[in-house]
């Protein structure tokens, strides 16, 4: 699924409507038992929703200082109330209203996200979210064909959409999100009949939405459909002819005719990886020298294909979080790969790979005043953070970092942290540039205490280069004597790995 249409699983991107009314002062919000704050702008004369019932909202979401991460646009949001297909904060909100309310919600954390980050929301936030209740229909149309799938079967849904459909679907509201909701459900639970037939009946439902298109022909490139793929990559481009995803598919399933075959694999083999990582994560053994052999194989099928580069970065970083120094021969592997994007992570991987034979040496002045040198904490832990404000895995990682930092610091723990973030450029704003202040103000509302590396060049930061450094979160965890001993101690490996770490002698002993 391409990273748009993620976001609009996500945060639900749909359509705004004009939000009127005086938002009234702090002590006239209404607190509910469980915190949730709300206050009615402006009164409807409609019905209140049900449990099971859809409720077509339009919102626009924004955080404590203000900053806007979502808002519908052309069309109202669609959800079932009560069913947990969005935060506790509005299936508890929005049952509260009546058709025509126009209203705001202050959801604290623990109905929202909590200290989980979501795209632009980082973790442990408050939102507030405008709200108007458009209308109130009985019944999705795509809970009711789940229901049908799960109990009878694919045959008796096909049965009852065909019976629903020449009767307008009567009770049932046809929503193109909540349909592709349920295709991917099936997409990515290993249903691939299921999963075709949803994303089907939603291209036959709404023909003119490229999303739909592109949607389905995932699902057709994992079921070895290059025709259909083909036809359905190309409708979404040339009904979106920006969608980049669409594009680069097509390409490559037009590039020979065992393309198909290429591109399948590498969608099994990325499911294997993200099954490998959790393994992993939970101590489970895991078959390196298979993934290896099937990714190198993947890569020469198709040198051409983009999304190699992020196949293999995520190979690596498995094989990195298992053994760090025996992850440099996997690097070795790929430095003449045919492959552009393949070849350039591999040249800077090996360039952190010129740094594991030796103390890490990195010396700064940080963005509020301190001297910073990495050599002066030999005899420490000492945490190397590469992150930015604007990356939604770095602030998912913030609550687990600064819990490590607050249990284990006084044992000897250090954290040294190397920002990304982009200064304001005038010429070309963008939402997620900061200043030096900005930032600061950030690690103080999150309770990162430690200093901070800041000069505002984005992806050119020197440390960023100099280690080699092409996503982030990069977390450099350094042992006593200030060798890399880890470079993604993320989750509970962090806490673990300190205190491992912590428990040795400052220096080797010699045998």
């Amino acid at each position: 699924m391409p990273w748009w249409g993620m976001l609009r699983l996500l945060f639900a991107l749909a359509g705004l409507g004009v939000f009127t009314g005086t938002i009234r002062a702090a002590d006239e919000y209404v607190t509910t038992p469980s915190g949730l704050k709300y206050q009615i702008l402006v009164h409807g004369s409609g019905a209140q929703p049900k449990v099971g019932q859809v409720v077509l909202a339009n919102y626009v979401g924004t955080l404590p200082d203000g900053t806007e991460f979502d808002r519908t646009k052309d069309e109202p949001f669609a959800f079932t109330l009560g069913q947990h297909q969005v935060i506790k904060g509005w299936d508890e909100g929005f049952a509260l209203l009546h058709v025509g309310d126009k209203a705001v919600f202050v959801i604290p954390p623990a109905l929202g996200y909590g200290a989980k980050a979501i795209g632009p929301i980082p973790a442990n936030s408050t939102l507030s979210f405008q709200v108007e209740l458009v209308a109130i229909k009985e019944g999705a149309l795509a809970d009711a064909l789940k229901e049908v799938i799960d109990r009878d079967g694919l045959t008796a849904a096909e049965s009852r959409f065909a019976e629903w459909k020449a009767n307008h679907f009567g009770r049932y509201f046809p929503d193109e999100g909540q349909l592709n909701a349920l295709g991917y459900h099936y997409l990515q639970g290993g249903k691939l009949p299921e999963a075709l037939a949803v994303l089907g009946w939603n291209v036959e439902l709404f023909p003119n939405s490229a999303n739909v298109y592109d949607s389905v022909a995932e699902a057709e490139v994992k079921n070895g459909d290059a025709a259909a793929a083909i036809r359905d990559y190309a409708k979404s481009f040339e009904l979106d002819p920006k969608n980049s995803n669409a594009a680069a598919m097509l390409a490559e399933l037009r590039s020979s005719p065992g393309a198909i075959e290429a591109m399948r694999e590498r969608m099994r083999l990325q499911d294997d990886l993200e099954a490998a990582f959790t393994a992993q994560e939970q101590g489970k053994p895991i078959d390196l020298p298979s993934l290896r052999r099937r990714v190198l194989d993947v890569v020469a099928r198709n040198p051409a294909a983009d999304a190699d580069g992020n196949l293999v970065n995520n190979y690596l970083y498995l094989s990195e979080s298992i053994d760090l120094h025996g992850a440099v021969q996997d690097w070795k592997l790929f430095v003449d790969s045919p492959n552009e994007k393949v070849r350039e992570l591999a040249h800077d991987k090996m360039g952190l790979a010129g740094v594991l034979n030796a103390p890490l040496e990195l010396k700064f002045k940080a963005a509020d005043g301190r001297e910073v040198d990495v050599a002066q904490l030999r005899g420490k832990v000492v945490l190397v953070d590469f992150w930015a404000t604007w990356c939604g895995p770095c602030r998912e990682e913030i609550p687990n970092v600064v819990a490590a930092y607050n249990q284990l610091h006084a044992q000897g723990f250090e954290i040294v942290g190397v920002t990304f973030d982009q200064a304001p450029d005038p010429e070309h704003p963008a939402k997620r540039q900061k200043t030096a202040g900005q930032v600061l103000a950030f690690t103080q509302e999150n309770g990162m205490t430690w200093p901070q590396y800041y000069d505002g060049t984005y992806w050119k930061n020197p440390f960023g280069q100099r280690f080699g450094i092409r996503a982030i979160p990069a977390m450099f965890l350094l042992d006593k004597t200030g060798m890399i001993v880890s470079t993604n101690a993320r989750g509970s490996k962090l806490a673990t790995e300190v205190k491992r770490l912590l428990a040795q002698p400052a220096a080797p002993t010699k045998s």
